[in-house]
């Protein structure tokens, strides 16, 4: 073997063991301790990584059951025993902020787990929701439509807002059942790890903590159980809703202040039309009302609206005033 092969031989083995130079401060060093800084440096990146998602899946964790403890205690304000008044006053306030809280607790929750992320990877799943999700605003949308009209007998266009807030309405009605669902499934699962757990632990096998989550989630269900049920066979029935369309129109779409001479200034009116000429007369004035009332008073729907030609107050014309300008002397 040659010289120059051996030179080559010992250099390409420095290079893969490395030496004492790999100490100097400005010497050169070898491929070993290049490799073994990418290797320290990656195994810095990773290790700094997985402590990020660690911190988050915590942080989130803690964030979700903030939101579901806030619910559930929103949920058990009792108004009618309370000496607050302020709590009176606003007892329904806190039972739709508490299941706002309590749906946002088990939305998050489905959308973590591992079946769901796993479907949500595919855009045939994408496209199915969107389908849906728009067939379901249309098929409210066309429901909304109906209602209005079965209560006003002219057509939705004519109280925009009210259409609007009325096919939001329909899509809770039909979302409800789906959310109902999803939540009784949910307590069904985390009540058997519960049961698991107790179990368990009289049978002294079980060492670690309580399932606190699944307590939570079981309580979070409850409580999207007791109030969507009540709620879907009651306030927000199918029968109801022409009740709901009334009271937001006269909230939303009718005008108190109108010019027309020929009907009743204290008569709520709706124009018809771009041109403005033709109004629809609701009967009667209804008194003021706030959110409690609306979601949970009961009323009668008038059926004696009307159409009338609307007659503006004619306007006095200005006579014509003569002005006698003053005359400037310069003559000085």
């Amino acid at each position: 073997m040659s010289e120059k092969t051996q030179n080559d031989i010992k250099a390409i083995r420095h290079e893969l063991q490395g030496g004492e130079d790999d100490l100097a401060y400005n010497g050169p060093r070898s491929l070993k301790y290049y490799v073994r800084d990418i290797h320290r440096q990656l195994g810095k990146w990773l290790s700094s990584q997985g402590s990020a998602e660690d911190r988050g899946h915590y942080e989130l964790s803690w964030a979700l059951g903030l939101v579901g403890i806030i619910g559930v205690l929103l949920a058990f304000t009792r108004s009618a025993e309370s000496d607050i008044e302020w709590v009176k006053d606003h007892t329904v306030a806190f039972r739709l902020w508490a299941v706002v809280f309590c749906t946002i607790f088990i939305g998050v929750s489905i959308e973590r787990s591992a079946v769901v992320r796993s479907l949500w990877s595919f855009t045939s799943t994408k496209f199915l929701i969107s389908v849906i999700l728009s067939g379901v605003v249309l098929y409210s949308r066309g429901n909304a439509a109906a209602y209005v009209n079965g209560v006003f007998h002219v057509d939705a266009s004519a109280l925009p807002i009210t259409l609007v807030f009325t096919t939001g309405l329909l899509i809770i009605k039909l979302v409800l059942p789906f959310v109902l669902t999803v939540a009784l499934v949910l307590s069904l699962v985390h009540g058997l790890i519960s049961a698991g757990w107790i179990k368990g632990k009289l049978a002294g096998e079980v060492r670690h903590e309580p399932p606190f989550y699944s307590v939570l989630s079981v309580l979070v269900s409850g409580v999207i159980l007791y109030f969507g049920w009540s709620w879907s066979h009651d306030q927000i029935a199918d029968s109801r809703v022409p009740e709901k369309v009334y009271l937001m129109a006269n909230a939303l779409d009718f005008s108190y202040s109108h010019e027309c001479s020929n009907i009743a200034s204290d008569s709520p009116v709706v124009f018809l039309g771009a041109a403005q000429e033709a109004v629809l007369v609701a009967p009667y004035k209804l008194p003021s009302f706030d959110f409690a009332e609306f979601f949970e008073k009961t009323v009668s729907v008038p059926t004696n609206f009307y159409r009338s030609r609307c007659e503006y107050k004619s306007q006095p014309v200005a006579e014509k005033l003569e002005f006698e300008y003053p005359r400037l002397d310069f003559s000085d």
